[in-house]
């Protein structure tokens, strides 16, 4: 006999386990090597979800996030939103705030008021880091009419046109960022739970 998972009465304690399973499963990451041009670009593990700041182009810095747009841009938090943001294909927010001042581990931490579980200070080659802050930008500046602003997140959020999932969701975003910058990403990261390999 069959049984569907629909009715599998494990399901729920399974659903529950999985991201205690999961945050045990680090994603390692192999940091870019021989760089002509290095400057600083953060990784911010904030718990569940992630977001990087990189530098801004007329100095100070810029950090970027990922999410969905119900639960995360427009701060939905009940039941439901959280429901339809795991298993559902759902609307994304790019989130963008300029955060000015020195390029430094401290000055993130002093500006970033949302907890900051871990801060990861890496180098990554300037015109690297300049090619994935347009194409940032570009896509915040074409949806720049319908921003809003998440007091609780800090973050000015405009809509994003991939699809938020599980299987896309923040951290993923971050790893495809991270990999724009000539990082190796290692692992599934659908929680946030980064490790530099060689740490």
């Amino acid at each position: 006999m069959r049984l569907s998972l629909t009715y599998c009465p494990a399901l729920p304690i399974l659903l529950l386990a999985l991201p205690l399973w999961l945050g045990g499963c680090a994603v390692r990451l192999d940091l870019p090597r021989q760089l002509s041009e290095p400057v600083p670009v953060f990784l911010l593990d904030h718990g569940r979800h992630s977001s990087l700041v990189l530098p801004a182009e007329s100095g100070g810095l810029v950090r970027y996030s990922y999410g969905d747009w119900q639960y995360y841009a427009l701060g939905r938090t009940d039941l439901a939103s959280g429901f339809s943001a795991l298993f559902g294909d759902t609307q994304a927010a790019l989130g963008r705030r300029e955060l000015p001042g020195a390029r430094t581990a401290a000055n993130v931490r002093s500006q970033v008021r949302i907890g900051i579980e871990q801060l990861i200070e890496l180098r990554a080659e300037a015109s690297d880091v300049l090619r994935l802050r347009e194409k940032l930008d570009d896509l915040y500046q074409a949806a720049l009419p319908v921003r809003i602003y998440n007091a609780q997140m800090d973050l000015d959020f405009v809509p994003h046109p991939e699809p938020y999932t599980l299987s896309h969701n923040s951290n993923q975003m971050v790893a495809k960022w991270l990999e724009a910058l000539g990082c190796r990403v290692r692992g599934l990261p659908i929680l946030s739970n980064w490790r530099v390999a060689g740490d």
